[in-house]
């Protein structure tokens, strides 16, 4: 199994495929990283949903 890149870098990948005024070449190779290790952007945020609320219990 390969192994997920760290947290934040999730969730400045979603973030730049949300933003409308990055340049639509960037914001297709984050979605395509994106899919590639979460299979759909929804996994992805749901990954981030579910790490990020344990990061606030843990601290």
């Amino acid at each position: 199994m390969q192994e997920l890149p760290p947290l934040t870098l999730v969730k400045t990948w979603l973030d730049v495929v949300q933003q409308l005024d990055i340049p639509i070449t960037i914001r297709d190779k984050r979605s395509k990283l994106l899919n590639y290790y979460f299979g759909s952007i929804a996994q992805a945020q749901i990954y981030v949903e579910e790490n990020d609320d344990y990061c606030q219990r843990v601290s």
